[in-house]
């Protein structure tokens, strides 16, 4: 990969950090980093890997930290160091929303089910045949395996976290929206993602 410039990978890192205290410790989305830089979603994603590369800041699965943000979580009492990007049940280039914290479920919303698990606000209205709609808070139990037909929290890579059933094909698996009302072409995902977590209940205002 072709060396970034120096002082452009400092000011992404300032502008990350600067974001960070202006927002309770949250960070910014893909989205807002290719638009505060002027760049694609690609290419901030380059950034990011050379800066994790070059030790400036810790980048993996979508997840970003430095020494100042981390400092940030544990001032304010607020993010815990395990943390991902909101989710989106849209387009991945869609997604922003907020940042939630890794934590002990009550059993009552587990189903008694022991482990790691994560809120995460939906936006877009890719998954209403599966009842999931925008502004919905969905739980999601921590785990990189999945089961076909289960609805999981996916990482694409250059694109950003998303809400989609998982399926399998001839081809193997596949993410897929649940809204009938959108043509096949837009409605499948694409191969290349990570699992970072199944969802198990969603949460509604009444």
């Amino acid at each position: 990969m072709r060396s970034k410039n120096m002082d452009q990978l400092r000011a992404m890192k300032e502008y990350l950090e600067e974001y960070a205290m202006e927002h309770d410790g949250y960070i910014p989305t893909m989205t807002e980093i290719a638009e505060a830089f002027r760049i694609s979603r690609a290419g901030a994603f380059r950034y990011l890997k050379e800066m994790d590369e070059r030790g400036m800041v810790i980048y993996r699965d979508g997840r970003i930290v430095t020494e100042k943000t981390r400092l940030i979580r544990n001032r304010e009492g607020g993010l815990s160091e395990h943390y991902m990007e909101g989710i989106s049940a849209g387009t991945p280039t869609d997604a922003s929303g907020k940042v939630e914290e890794y934590y002990s479920m009550p059993p009552l919303f587990t189903d008694g089910r022991r482990g790691h698990f994560f809120t995460l606000t939906v936006n877009g209205d890719s998954m209403t045949d599966a009842g999931i709609e925008s502004g919905d808070l969905v739980i999601c139990r921590e785990t990189q395996e999945a089961e076909t037909e289960q609805i999981v929290a996916a990482w694409i890579p250059g694109e950003g976290n998303t809400l989609k059933r998982l399926c399998r094909d001839d081809e193997g698996p596949f993410l897929w929206a649940e809204n009938h009302q959108w043509p096949p072409a837009r409605r499948m995902f694409g191969r290349e993602f990570m699992i970072q977590g199944v969802a198990i209940k969603v949460l509604k205002d009444l």
